[in-house]
């Protein structure tokens, strides 16, 4: 990421507007007219700004998003969880899971039952 870019108000009013809106549909048009650019200008400063284009920065702070609810609530359906964070469609996005985290949501959430029982539960008696 380019340091410089943290002085771009419009940039920084791109990603505010990102972080507000995650879970519902934007557009890079959207966030060009934020910020002030055209949508080619805007598209070559958010990646030199991010280090990646706007589709990876979204797709990484919904899956983001994703794994801190699976973590705080067991009982919400995954079905539930990709809506919640932005997707529509399940398929996509178990695949966009596996791809960002390496697993499904399945597998996440049950390392993380896991990893969080108690270590005397853990071990047989």
């Amino acid at each position: 990421p380019d340091p410089s870019g943290y002085m771009s108000a419009g940039m920084n009013k791109a990603l505010a507007h990102i972080r507000e809106n995650l879970t519902r549909p934007f557009s890079e048009e959207d966030l060009a007219s934020i910020a002030g650019q055209s949508t080619s200008s805007f598209s070559r400063a958010f990646r030199q700004h991010t280090g990646m284009s706007l589709v990876q920065y979204v797709k990484r702070l919904r899956i983001n998003l994703a794994c801190q609810i699976l973590m705080s609530d067991e009982q919400a359906p995954i079905t539930s969880i990709c809506f919640e964070v932005g997707y529509n469609n399940l398929s996509n996005f178990n695949r966009q899971f596996l791809a960002e985290k390496g697993m499904t949501p399945s597998q996440f959430r049950r390392l993380l039952t896991v990893t969080a029982k108690p270590a005397c539960e853990a071990v047989p008696a």
